[in-house]
């Protein structure tokens, strides 16, 4: 570590030399399209005037910059090139000695656009991307995505999907990581999934799919990471956008949004709020056959939800100068999730007949709010790319709980015979957590082709949940504690790493190797309220997680390439909880304290052909799986879902991704898996090996159409396969939306319908042991959506800067409100 830290700082100390023994000049300048949108990483070309002849070649950036450097005395032209674009020539322009910077400031070039009987064809960008390193969504542009969330969004993304409890897998694997902006996100779990279901798509504008991501990021995430990319703007003044939606499925759900930027000279300043409403339906059927018994017992709920979420964003970027930018940002939120009708009804089966009828309701509330403030330093040397990057973060999480059950017990089939008295049950839950955060990054270039990245990062956790159960007798308005069943959790967790990373290009061949180290200490006591039931366990470890990307261009056709990671899995901070959650009775879920990391080494060959056909085999192996089991006592007839670690999980799959242009008006993006996983370990003294396979098939068109319509039509299939222990029955959607464009483009109104044969329902079984259980699910997945966005200003302000912050892993185990 000290070594690290002596390299940084003799690279920042010792390569601050600009040249001063010619002076030359400088062309710089920023492009955008015939609607005032960045163009991102355009192709500049500077020519002699004289003859045309080149001089230099440079790509800009994503914002479209562009620059030429050490330019000598002359006349030249700037030629911008972009597929999709016109060619763009600038005037002439000239290099002298009073006139050595010039910046050709908003450069316009124009969509190619071509009429076949009258159809007008703009090129753009297609709803699922796939390129070399990762699978790109375009939400932007989309029109069956307006009116959605960002777990809809996730849902219809290649390779991913998500359970009745919100989950998500990539490529059948558990373990994914979400950033937003390469931020990771604050939550994990059914936690994560309500903070996604808050975030509307109309905030969205790209989706990156990374199953190996480099050593650059924290290690978590043994299946990958998917950054969510927020929408940006583009130069001076004043700007905003504003969207209002509505949906109706079995209930209504409302959103509304305002986005603001504001840069002039210096400053930047920037900030959004959102609102989201909704209320939800879900229907549960548990079936737990107890085989030895001859006993069934059927679990049948139905939970009405109300939820809503407001959350504001603001920051300031200050420039210093042209090469040293410092910023703050907070991000706050609050929210509530409650239940006013949540009714699980249990019946006990003998011989296929109702001996017991046993319903339970509660009523349950959940307000939380969260705060995340960051600074950030950004220091660029030189034109090279020689950078330092520093954050410095904070962010307190509180969240409250509280479950009101009533469980009465009836002898048959009604509820006329009691056959004991009612049980009366209240929990009430608080959780706090602050984490703090210091990140170091350092980007390197050695030569054109060349560059290394180094960094450090430190994090320190503590959380502290306090879980009381009380009962209440029949007879009585008094609770009293149950000491049993309640605790005290305090968790602490300090990791510390650096990182190394090397990029180079020798003729055909791309190289990029890194390695990661992380050390972790973390401590935990769980003290319940009855003495006997206090526990504490410690944890020490270093682990080193290498990275290898190496890519061949054939030629102008063929690319190959191939990667390997190392990654971990951290438990959340919930999981960890040995805290005790009723469904009913007999169902309930519970904490792990001593659940223990999984490990992930990763393998992708991969090929892509013209940039448009590309294939992926991915293999992994992963070590001490954490796996949601359900355990059981046979004789109270109880079972429990709580999180374990098995032996090993093998992964195995191949990718076709085909973006096929069937006419100049019709898109068709097609996307085709196919996995199989396999999971050893033991549960209960039982030996599982279950094992799957799966095809997945995703397919998107967009169709162009007169007088600024455009339709789209796609969906979805997956034949199935393994979920943790878990099989899990074929699931699929359709969906269809069309959209308008008004007000000189400045308006768009979209209608979109989201799973139209009501197809996206969730089966899954496992058996093991004496476990037999079958469970399904149901949600509001089919809806009718109606939104409408303005965009209002200067639509050439820049957005902030993209930049991610130091709290990335930690913030993604967080508990979050709502379920």
């Amino acid at each position: 570590m000290k070594r690290l830290l002596l390299i940084i700082t003799l690279a920042t100390c010792g390569f601050g030399y600009e040249s001063l023994a010619q002076v030359k000049g400088k062309i710089s300048g920023q492009v955008t399209d015939n609607n005032n949108k960045i163009v991102e990483f355009p192709t500049a070309t500077l020519l002699k005037a004289k003859d045309s002849t080149l001089v230099k070649g440079a790509l800009g950036d994503l914002n479209g910059i562009f620059e030429f450097e050490n330019v000598n005395k002359g006349e030249y032209i700037v030629s911008i090139s972009q597929l999709g674009y016109k060619k763009y020539y600038s005037p002439k322009i000239a290099i002298s000695e009073t006139n050595l910077q010039i910046n050709l400031k908003n450069i316009q070039v124009f969509e190619e656009t071509k009429q076949l009987n009258e159809v007008v064809v703009t090129a753009q960008k297609p709803f699922i991307e796939r390129q070399v390193d990762k699978t790109v969504v375009n939400v932007e542009n989309s029109i069956v995505a307006s009116g959605s969330t960002a777990l809809e969004v996730l849902e219809r993304s290649p390779n991913v999907m998500v359970d009745k409890d919100g989950n998500i897998t990539l490529k059948g694997k558990q373990g994914v990581k979400v950033m937003i902006d390469g931020k990771i996100s604050y939550l994990t779990g059914q936690d994560l999934s309500n903070f996604l279901r808050n975030m509307s798509a109309e905030q969205l504008s790209q989706i990156e799919i990374m199953t190996n991501p480099s050593s650059k990021y924290d290690a978590a995430g043994t299946a990958g990471i998917i950054n969510i990319k927020m929408k940006k703007n583009v130069n001076m003044g004043l700007n905003g956008s504003a969207n209002v939606g509505v949906g109706h499925g079995k209930h209504l759900r409302e959103n509304a949004g305002l986005n603001l930027n504001y840069r002039n000279g210096k400053i930047n300043l920037f900030g959004n709020y959102n609102w989201n409403e909704r209320r939800q339906e879900n229907t549960n059927d548990i079936l737990r056959n107890f085989k030895e018994q001859g006993e069934i017992y059927r679990a049948q709920s139905l939970r009405v939800s109300k939820s809503y979420n407001h959350s504001l964003k603001a920051g300031a970027d200050y420039f210093i100068n042209d090469k040293t930018t410092i910023g703050v940002l907070i991000n706050g939120s609050i929210g509530r999730w409650g239940a006013d009708s949540a009714v699980t009804t249990t019946t006990k089966m003998i011989n296929n007949q109702v001996v017991q009828t046993i319903p339970t309701s509660n009523r349950a509330s959940n307000p939380w709010k969260n705060i995340s403030t960051n600074f950030n330093l950004k220091h660029t040397f030189d034109s090279t790319g020689r950078e330092l990057t520093l954050d410095l973060d904070y962010a307190y999480y509180n969240d409250r709980t509280d479950n009101n059950y009533i469980t009465q017990y009836f002898s048959g089939a009604t509820l006329g015979n009691k056959f004991r008295s009612d049980s009366l049950l209240t929990n009430k839950s608080l959780s706090g957590i602050n984490q703090y955060s210091f990140r170091l990054d350092y980007t390197l270039p050695v030569s054109k082709n060349t560059k290394w990245g180094m960094g450090l990062k430190a994090s320190y956790v503590i959380t502290d949940n306090d879980l009381k159960f009380f009962e209440q007798k029949e007879d009585s308005k008094e609770l009293s504690l149950l000491a049993k069943n309640s605790n005290n959790f305090v968790y602490r967790e300090n990791i510390n790493a650096g990182y190394l990373n090397y990029q180079t290009k020798i003729k055909k061949f791309s190289f990029q190797l890194g390695l990661r180290g992380e050390w972790t200490i973390a401590d935990g006591k769980s003290a319940g309220y009855a003495s006997a039931k206090d526990s504490t366990f410690k944890r020490d470890y270093f682990k080193l997680f290498p990275s290898a990307f190496v890519q061949y261009e054939a030629n102008k056709n063929n690319t190959f390439g191939i990667t390997y990671s190392r990654r971990i899995d951290r438990p959340g901070y919930d999981q960890l909880n040995p805290f005790v959650f009723f469904l009913d009775p007999y169902t309930y879920e519970v904490g792990n304290p001593y659940l223990r990391p999984q490990l992930t080494n990763s393998f992708e060959l991969t090929h892509s052909f013209k940039g448009i056909l590309s294939t992926t085999i991915n293999y992994s192996h992963t070590v001490d799986v954490m796996s949601e089991l359900l355990k059981q006592n046979n004789e109270t007839r109880t079972t429990f879902q709580t999180m374990d670690n098995l032996a090993t999980q093998d992964n195995l799959g191949i990718t076709l991704s085909a973006p096929i242009p069937i006419t100049k008006w019709w898109m068709s993006v097609n996307e085709f898996n196919l996995s199989y996983a396999k999971i050893t370990g033991q549960i209960q003294n039982a030996n599982i090996l279950p094992e799957a396979t799966n095809y997945y098939f995703n397919s998107n068109n967009t169709f162009s159409l007169p007088n600024n319509y455009k339709i789209e039509f796609g969906g979805w299939y997956s034949s199935g396969g393994l979920w943790s222990i878990f099989r899990i029955s074929p699931q699929g959607a359709v969906n269809f939306g069309i959209q308008k464009t008004l007000l000189d483009k400045k308006a768009t109104l979209k209608l979109n319908v989201q799973d139209i044969f009501f197809t996206n329902k969730a089966t899954a079984s496992t058996q093991y042991g004496s476990v037999d259980i079958k469970a399904a699910n149901t949600w509001d997945s089919r809806q009718v959506r109606l939104t409408f966005s303005y965009r209002f200003g200067n639509s050439k302000v820049a957005a902030a800067r993209g930049r991610s912050t130091g709290l990335d892993e930690e913030k993604s185990r967080v508990k979050n409100g709502g379920n």
